[in-house]
């Protein structure tokens, strides 16, 4: 489990596994993935699930997965609850900051593109965004 120092004004999140199967099924019925890609199954049988949770509260704020395309380029995509700017920056940094690679996004939702940028993703091409890292550090 990470504990997060919040970079933004925010409550501090704690990055975990699913505590609640019931409260991430219920997040991702209320919250849809723009995608049909990626089944709950597939979801939580994902290895690199990470949930972020309310340090004062416990409730589930949302949740970050990372896939692996053909090629072996990492993907990261998520869901949220709505008005978690702050915190979803925080999880997407921290979980970036664990792998130490390039790291992509696919994504047409402006808010989530808004979202991306904050973490330091940059607009690659189409519908494309990237995290890039050179020797372990963001370039």
């Amino acid at each position: 489990m990470l504990r997060l120092k919040p970079k933004q004004k925010g409550v501090n999140v704690i990055i975990d596994h699913i505590r609640n199967i019931d409260e991430f099924k219920k997040l991702l019925d209320t919250r849809p993935m723009h995608t049909d890609l990626f089944s709950f199954k597939h979801i939580v049988n994902n290895p690199n699930l990470f949930c972020f949770y309310g340090e004062h509260d416990g409730l589930l704020k949302g949740f970050i997965f990372i896939t692996q395309d053909n090629e072996g380029q990492l993907y990261l995509s998520g869901v949220s609850v709505p008005k978690n700017l702050p915190d979803n920056r925080n999880a997407i940094i921290k979980v970036c900051e664990a792998f130490k690679q390039d790291i992509y996004a696919d994504t047409d939702l402006k808010h989530a593109v808004y979202m991306l940028k904050l973490a330091g993703f940059k607009h690659l091409e189409s519908n494309i965004y990237i995290r890039a890292y050179k020797n372990g550090k963001i370039k």
